[in-house]
């Protein structure tokens, strides 16, 4: 652990509650929600030190929060019922990570390991929900991203999001 980390870590535990609303509008999912919108996410957010090897969430496990990474790299990992291997690494600023939840499933996907000393943004999915579903354009947006990166990653299974998204698109044009 770096002398910054086990500072921050020493000083703050290993969060800290609230974050700026400007942080949060440099997430490109985020950017162009309402402002209130904006600064009630910041108010629900924690900034989280997580020390490398740490794990953040397991697959199976019920999704409570959505992140977004600040700083240092995530491994996403899965098994498949097939046996096949799933592991993609986020490491890109502003990055969106556990956000497959925003498409319907209750459950992790993935085992999220941090590959290396790494703050991030855990916003609660409840709060993420309630601004996604004020920004319809935008949750539009954000939903679409997931599945252009489950296409990518786990074509095999992105159809059966493709039906839930379409589903879930009608019900907010018929609202």
């Amino acid at each position: 652990m770096s002398k910054t980390m086990k500072t921050a870590r020493t000083a703050l535990k290993s969060s800290i509650a609230g974050v700026s609303p400007l942080v949060l509008t440099n997430c490109a999912q985020l950017s162009h929600m309402a402002t209130e919108d904006i600064v009630t996410l910041s108010k629900h957010a924690t900034t989280r030190f997580i020390v490398e090897g740490e794990r953040i969430f397991e697959q199976g496990e019920r999704a409570d929060a959505v992140y977004i990474l600040l700083d240092g790299g995530i491994r996403l990992e899965r098994s498949t019922e097939e046996g096949l291997a799933v592991d993609q690494t986020v490491e890109i600023a502003y990055a969106t990570f556990g956000d497959i939840v925003l498409l319907g499933e209750e459950d992790r996907r993935y085992d999220a390991t941090a590959i290396r000393e790494t703050v991030a943004i855990e916003l609660p999915l409840e709060a993420v929900q309630e601004a996604i579903e004020s920004n319809s354009p935008q949750g539009v947006a954000w939903r679409g991203s997931i599945m252009a990166r489950l296409h990518r990653f786990e074509p095999q299974d992105a159809d059966s999001f493709s039906w839930r998204i379409l589903e879930r698109l009608s019900q907010l044009t018929a609202a």
